[in-house]
């Protein structure tokens, strides 16, 4: 029976933690339990989803990593210096 609880709690916490990275925040560090023991039967479901929120979270916050590396490339290629040595207009037409 405890080691239910504990399980529960260890998913209930990993569920939590990949909310709060999926939203822009910093899950605190996490050390694993010395006494959870295996994973109750019953509890397979729910491991199961948080493996596969787990995943997607890894997917959605790689392409944020990605997309956010590709603005700052777009911004490192804008020439810095005083403003009047920047041009005023940038012709998107050609």
């Amino acid at each position: 029976m405890a080691s239910l609880k504990i399980w529960t709690g260890i998913l209930d916490r990993f569920e939590a933690d990949i909310a709060l990275a999926v939203s822009g925040g910093f899950p605190p560090a996490w050390e694993p339990p010395l006494d959870a023991g295996p994973l109750p039967a019953e509890l397979a479901p729910q491991a199961r989803r948080v493996l596969e929120a787990q995943a997607d979270a890894m997917d959605l916050l790689a392409r944020m990593k990605h997309d956010a590396g590709t603005q700052l490339g777009a911004l490192a290629a804008v020439p810095a210096g005083p403003v009047f040595e920047r041009p005023l207009l940038l012709d998107i037409r050609g």
